[in-house]
């Protein structure tokens, strides 16, 4: 229960300073602060399940967490504090451009994050579906108001696209959800349980056809959170219209929610007697995911859409690694995408403030404009496409030789055509916007300090894949 309380208190502390009367400049410096801290805490009371591959903290009947789940907790608070710290500066230039909203929108953004932040932490915290729902859901709702931060019509599709499209998706992982409960009733549970630990120990005592149809369910509704082709139509909007700290967030940290999500409802049935299922169904989708990522990457006209199909892109490599029944593969690969697409997105905010457009025709010279904009722009860009030595490489690399049979290598060769069409796609979209003369004039004066952020994840990344870090994650069964 004291993890629970020092999950929250942080949070509601960061929300109540954000409605008083303190001033945008104070909370730029406040609230990062306690975005750390909060990190810090979390890693201090998760540390036992971090160093077990085995042991699960327990906190009440339906929240617990091991070492997968604490590695999630950290990753999506470690990602939440880098994008609020560096929001301090893209906000204070926003206003030096005459483009900043009231100072009661900014404050409303942190009041946001808070809420978002810790909605995502409880997803990875519960041992009860019902509840994993009610996160999930949480989430949607809290990261509306990022993605509407701008207040004009185009914020304005995007939120309701957002809205409507997840919002029905979620319907059915709640019919999923309730199609695998009314499976435990038939002699398995007796009165029936939501508890994930309870499902997968009598997994195979589950009715079978309603187990099968609820992960159906459950992969449709949480494969549109997750933005799964072709049911991802509300992603590049919400990624492009939100500001770019937001953005960040949205694609570094929410996606894994939704994906975590499936990983347990995977979990439950790949134990079970009808697990081909679970195993064939997620690759073959997520290869297919990949694929038509990359095809929507050759034609991009925003630099923010494109990092948003890039990422719907990892999605289905991450969804491939569920498919091969490996949860540290799976966080692996979310670890190298979280670090190199935050640093894209952050990056991408400087680089519109500083042309005043997002779109990719107008942006040139970047390397010109500021060097270390344009070198650890490059750098995450070689992250994300899974380029040596980067921890993405490492991890797509461990992922396509997990496949043991003829449908899972069929997918991995699509899987792998789909990452070299990305690399290439990539690689031209970025080459034109570091080389060239700049198309426009530099308002925003880069400074060292808006590059620190991502400078920071990309060496993370590089030592990700350099390291025996993997070994750390990868080892439990």
């Amino acid at each position: 229960m004291n993890f629970l309380v020092a999950l929250t208190a942080i949070p509601l502390t960061s929300v109540v300073l954000s409605l008083t009367k303190l001033k945008v400049e104070q909370l730029r410096v406040v609230i990062p602060m306690l975005t750390w801290l909060q990190l810090v805490i979390l890693t201090f009371l998760s540390w036992p399940a971090l160093l077990s591959n085995t042991s699960v903290l327990t906190f009440s009947v339906d929240f617990s967490i091991d070492k997968i789940g604490a590695c999630f907790l950290l990753l999506t608070n470690f990602i939440a504090a880098s994008s609020i710290t560096h929001s301090a500066w893209f906000f204070a230039n926003e206003k030096l451009l005459g483009r900043g909203e009231e100072p009661q929108h900014e404050k409303l953004f942190y009041v946001a994050c808070a809420l978002f932040v810790t909605a995502m932490s409880f997803v990875f915290l519960t041992d009860n579906l019902g509840l994993l729902w009610v996160s999930i859901e949480a989430t949607t709702l809290f990261s509306a108001a990022l993605v509407y931060f701008s207040r004009d019509k185009h914020s304005l599709e995007a939120t309701w696209k957002y809205l409507i499209v997840c919002s029905v998706g979620i319907a059915f992982a709640l019919l999923g959800i309730i199609l695998i409960f009314a499976s435990s009733q038939h002699g398995a549970i007796p009165g029936g349980s939501m508890s994930i630990r309870l499902l997968v120990e009598h997994a195979k005592e589950l009715q079978p056809k309603l187990l099968q149809l609820g992960y159906i369910f459950c992969l449709l509704g949480f494969g549109t959170k997750a933005g799964v082709f072709p049911l991802h139509t509300w992603l590049p909007d919400a990624h492009s219209e939100a500001p770019a700290p937001a953005s960040a967030l949205l694609s570094g940290a929410l996606l894994n929610c939704a994906l975590f999500a499936i990983c347990q409802v995977t979990a439950i049935l790949k134990v079970s007697e009808h697990a081909l299922l679970a195993t064939s169904l997620p690759v073959i989708w997520g290869a297919l995911t990949a694929l038509a990522a990359s095809f929507f990457l050759i034609h991009q006209f925003g630099i923010k859409r494109l990092w948003a199909y890039s990422s719907v892109e990892n999605v289905g490599i991450m969804l491939f690694a569920i498919g091969l029944g490996s949860a540290p593969l799976f966080f692996f690969q979310a670890l190298n995408h979280s670090l190199a697409k935050v640093a894209l997105f952050l990056l991408s905010g400087n680089i519109i403030q500083s042309a005043g457009t997002k779109d990719l025709s107008h942006i040139r010279g970047i390397l010109q404009v500021s060097p270390s904009w344009g070198i650890t722009f490059a750098a995450a860009a070689a992250a994300v496409t899974g380029m040596p030595p980067f921890g993405g490489f490492v991890a797509e690399w461990m992922i396509l030789s997990q496949c043991e049979n003829l449908t899972q290598g069929i997918a991995a060769g699509v899987l792998l055509f789909a990452l070299a069409l990305s690399f290439i796609a990539v690689s031209l979209h970025v080459g034109r916007i570091l080389w060239g003369k700049p198309k426009h004039q530099t308002v925003v004066h880069p400074t060292f300090a808006s590059t620190i952020i991502p400078l920071l994840l990309c060496i993370f990344s590089l030592l990700a894949g350099i390291t025996c870090l993997p070994m750390f994650f990868l080892n439990q069964p």
